[in-house]
């Protein structure tokens, strides 16, 4: 891949003197209002990654943001896995290991400690399904009385049953009696906006390296060059397609699998019905282009595509046909590249890159998230929350040129 969404973390802290731990002993948040970690993939049993800002609402004395993992095996297992938090590592004696901790089956949960020492003891707790616990370890029974260097907080779900969906959710993790080094999350990678005009042609390959061939033209050469002598319109569609865009614009009864694969359709239509190349970007290689940027962040972060193209269609003047005039339309439309959403939150980005367009000025969008209409600016994101899973609506306001849209899109929510 040129680009990677993906935000990495890097272990870059360093450890504080081991002697000077009594005169700096704080307590020290290891995760708290979403901040991001790491969870290491090696040696992972969890059948999912963690969601590292969930909002699934208050459940007790848990609120929102806090880390989820959701999914479920075939077999009967231990789901078990390494987190890397914020402030990590830290250095430790004495004092507690406190966390919040709920699961929405009956099962047992563990949490350990580790470091250039090894693995410590671990901490079992039998949890009730839908119940939210605060709970307190005393560092010395995992570690020991002596300083310890911490590295990673290994935590687990033990003889989970098999087919047997199940959510663990963690939040508030902190020690009362610690020292931190150098933040150990490394700086994220920004997301790699494009500064170029909306209505050039050309498109690099931003996530994917080889050129998505162009849509076959419905013309003919022969019948390209005889349209285009009757007017100034780059596409010529017929009325039946142009109906077709305008219905769907207005729908608000999609599924997510037809709300997704509408901006395709549509831009489709416009593009195979082309008079002359190289007009807009290729909108099937931006379609593509944006649905590896969904997957390289498991579905988490999109950029939203754009379409705003002037063309005309062939308006039947009788019932054969026969008499025909060009009335001039534009479609302004907006769409995601993913169906699904992977956890509760949505972050998209308006990147000039995902526009295919023949006009000069970028469409305003407004995106009414968080109950309210928010402004997304050009080489911006937005982050939209998702009161709960299964299919969600997301309202989208594009305007241009005199031309306002008023759009709903659909996603499942997983």
């Amino acid at each position: 891949m040129k680009s990677r969404m993906s935000r990495c973390a890097a272990l870059i802290g360093t450890v504080l003197s081991l002697s000077s731990f009594a005169q700096v002993c704080n307590d020290v948040s290891l995760y708290k209002n979403g901040e991001t970690g790491k969870m290491e993939i090696t040696g992972m049993t969890f059948p999912e990654a963690p969601e590292w800002s969930a909002n699934w609402g208050e459940m007790e004395a848990l609120t929102p943001p806090y880390i989820r993992w959701s999914g479920v095996k075939d077999k009967a297992e231990d789901w078990t896995g390494m987190l890397v938090l914020n402030k990590m590592p830290v250095t430790v004696q004495g004092g507690n290991l406190t966390f919040k901790v709920r699961t929405t089956q009956k099962g047992k949960f563990g949490i350990w400690l580790a470091g250039a020492f090894g693995n410590s003891a671990a901490k079992f707790f039998d949890l009730d399904a839908n119940k939210t616990y605060s709970l307190k370890v005393p560092v010395e029974e995992l570690v020991g009385a002596t300083a310890k260097t911490i590295e990673k907080i290994g935590v687990g779900l033990f003889d989970v049953p098999a087919h047997q969906y199940t959510t663990l959710f963690v939040d508030d993790v902190s020690f009362s009696c610690a020292t931190s080094g150098s933040i150990a999350v490394g700086e994220e990678e920004q997301y790699p906006y494009s500064d170029l005009s909306p209505k050039d042609p050309r498109r690099d390959g931003k996530f994917l390296e080889t050129p998505t061939a162009m849509t076959s033209a419905a013309y003919s050469e022969d019948l390209r060059r005889k349209i285009a002598d009757s007017t100034q319109a780059d596409f010529v569609l017929s009325e039946i397609e142009h109906r077709q865009i305008e219905e769907f614009l207005t729908r608000t009864d999609l599924t997510p699998q037809k709300s997704r694969n509408g901006w395709f359709r549509n831009m489709y239509l416009v593009d195979r019905n082309r008079l002359r190349d190289s007009v807009i970007a290729n909108p099937k290689g931006l379609f593509y282009e944006a649905g590896e940027a969904a997957a390289e962040t498991d579905k988490r972060e999109m950029p939203l595509l754009i379409g705003n193209v002037d063309y005309a269609y062939r308006m039947c003047n009788d019932s054969a046909c026969h008499n025909v005039q060009l009335v001039n339309a534009r479609i302004l439309q907006a769409g995601l590249p993913s169906a699904s959403v992977s956890g509760s939150q949505l972050k998209i980005f308006y990147d000039p890159y995902f526009i295919s367009t023949n006009r000069d000025v970028l469409p305003r969008v407004e995106i009414f998230a968080n109950k309210k209409w928010q402004t997304l600016e050009p080489k911006s994101e937005l982050l939209v929350d998702f009161e709960s899973a299964g299919v969600q609506p997301i309202n989208i306001r594009l305007s241009e040129g005199g031309v306002i849209i008023n759009q709903t899109l659909y996603v499942e929510v997983k």
